[in-house]
């Protein structure tokens, strides 16, 4: 029998998982694209942000952001308020309606999540979770060494 490397299982597994979930509720259930969502995300955990400050969270180009804003703007979940501290910059800030589709999506990801972790031990998951957060943590701390150094970690 043939070993397969760490590695290919893996990605494999991100695979399977991928096609499980968190995920997103079925697109006919929610008005944004997944990019957009990602975006709604974000200035759900900061609200107040600037343009220039969720570019550069999500490692995008202001310009690309602010398409993206200027679309969720459009469809009424979010709102650009002037920032008191400089009235020359804008804040952004989800409406009433952003909120409730962010807390729709969130309720989703976590029953979605119940059910990947269903089949675990209390322990198992604190296990899993803890090696996920160290490999998380190993792989973000190489990609900040490899921005800083200019060499890509992965090259074509």
């Amino acid at each position: 029998m043939v070993e397969i490397p760490p590695e290919e299982k893996f990605v494999a597994l991100l695979s399977r998982l991928q096609r499980l979930g968190p995920g997103l509720p079925p697109i006919e259930k929610i008005p944004i694209t997944p990019a957009q969502l990602i975006l709604l995300d974000w200035i759900a955990a900061h609200p107040g942000c600037r343009i220039r400050a969720l570019a550069a969270g999500l490692g995008l180009t202001p310009p690309t952001v602010s398409v993206g804003v200027q679309r969720l703007e459009r469809l009424g979940l979010l709102v650009r308020e002037i920032d008191p501290g400089d009235r020359r910059a804008v804040q952004l800030h989800l409406t009433p309606q952003g909120k409730e589709l962010h807390r729709r999506v969130q309720e989703f990801r976590r029953r979605k999540a119940e059910r990947l972790l269903a089949g675990l031990s209390g322990e198992e998951r604190e296990t899993l979770l803890a090696l996920l957060e160290r490999a998380i943590a190993a792989a973000e701390q190489e990609e900040r060494r490899s921005d800083e150094t200019g060499e890509g970690a992965v090259s074509a």
